[in-house]
């Protein structure tokens, strides 16, 4: 009985050692998220302290309440007391210039992240080269290679009634690494792009390239327009990327988005609220338009990269063929949108790419390996507690 019992007090110590180290190895492999809130929303800044509008800011907070939890800043300033529990900040067109401790707060916040930074400017009608003077500052001021072209894009065909009513279509790369089919789920109409800009990238030279022609590992193209829109030149400074002469009847890019480390930051030619007429709007002069579900969508797309660590998926495809097969990296892509020749009864195609392949989707690194180890550890510290009992 005394060695029994020996051997049974060593076993069971043993155990709890065991337990123990289980839980930090789980520990240590589960994903981290950022500020997301107990019942799993995330934390969602939306900036009305830079001259921005908030027409349509009430829908969005009260449609949206099931997964995000909207805070407003008003008459205020980004500071990191501010932005220590925010999950995502919209910018939605600014008017005023965010100051040098503002963007320092901002590069802080994102190295903090995972985070997610939505800056949405304009077109250069009006005042708004001041606009995409402040979007484009901000972006090269975090790091980001998205930039806003100098000028503005029109469509004759596609419209909400006027040639400035741009109509976009989402349809986002295919991506699955970065799960962009979310962006896309359940739309099926235009959304509003009212007198919008356009995305461009620029190289680290400073060298401006066509965002549309060129389709790059960690950007994420999102809002197109039609193969009907141009190029405009309204006001100083002129055009960097495009020439009016040149780039017309062809599709631009609207809404992009770049990842960067642990953070995605997203650049658009209008934004969500705020605006002449957001791109929230849900019908514009008898244009039936799903700007609800993109904005809600959007929202969703980044409470799953916060929830994911700010990780992509990793992605296996395989592809037989009758002499062989093959694991490869998936590949996508961009169709064109859809000329119809009446914008007011026009519904983009949804879809994207062509990727004839099987895809296997995993999360999360090493979380099997974690798990293995330390039951062998658990199993050994039994053994030799066991022995170590009977010994004595």
């Amino acid at each position: 009985m005394g060695a029994s019992y020996r051997w049974l007090r060593g076993a069971a110590v043993a155990t709890v050692a065991a337990a123990v180290l289980l839980a930090v190895a789980s520990a240590a492999w589960a994903p981290t998220a950022a500020a997301m809130t107990s019942d799993g929303k995330i934390v969602v800044l939306l900036d009305l302290s830079h001259g921005e509008s908030d027409k349509y800011v009430n829908y969005i907070v009260g449609n949206l309440s099931d997964i995000a939890v909207f805070v407003l800043l008003k008459n205020a300033t980004l500071t990191p007391e501010v932005l220590g529990n925010v999950d995502v900040v919209i910018l939605g067109q600014p008017t005023a210039s965010l100051s040098s401790d503002e963007i320092q707060a901002l590069i802080d916040w994102l190295d903090s992240g995972p985070h997610v930074l939505w800056i949405a400017g304009d077109s250069d009608y009006g005042s708004g080269p001041q606009v995409q003077e402040i979007v484009n500052t901000l972006l090269e001021a975090v790091g980001s290679h998205l930039r806003l072209e100098t000028g503005s894009v029109y469509d004759n065909v596609h419209n909400a009634q006027r040639f400035y009513r741009v109509l976009g279509v989402v349809n986002p790369d295919d991506k699955p690494e970065y799960n962009t089919s979310v962006i896309k789920e359940g739309i099926t109409k235009p959304v509003l792009y009212h007198g919008p800009g356009v995305v461009i990238w620029v190289d680290d030279q400073g060298n401006c390239h066509d965002l549309a022609k060129e389709e790059l590992p960690n950007m994420i193209r999102i809002v197109w327009t039609y193969d009907t829109a141009y190029i405009a030149d309204n006001n100083a400074p002129p055009l960097t990327c495009y020439d009016p002469t040149v780039d017309k009847n062809r599709t631009f890019v609207m809404l992009a988005a770049e990842v960067l480390g642990d953070d995605i930051i997203v650049a658009s030619g209008e934004s969500p609220y705020g605006d002449y007429e957001p791109t929230w709007s849900w019908e514009y002069y008898n244009v039936s338009l799903d700007g609800p579900r993109f904005v809600s969508n959007m929202i969703s797309w980044f409470k799953w990269w916060i929830a994911n660590g700010g990780k992509p998926l990793e992605i296996t495809t395989t592809t037989t063929t009758p002499t062989q097969t093959a694991t490869s990296t998936a590949t996508s892509t961009q169709p064109a949108g859809t000329t119809t020749s009446q914008a007011q009864t026009t519904t983009p195609t949804g879809g994207a790419g062509g990727q004839a392949a099987t895809t296997t989707t995993t999360q999360g690194k090493g979380g099997n390996t974690a798990l293995i180890a330390a039951a062998v550890v658990i199993i050994i510290i039994i053994i030799a507690a066991a022995a170590l009992a009977l010994r004595r």
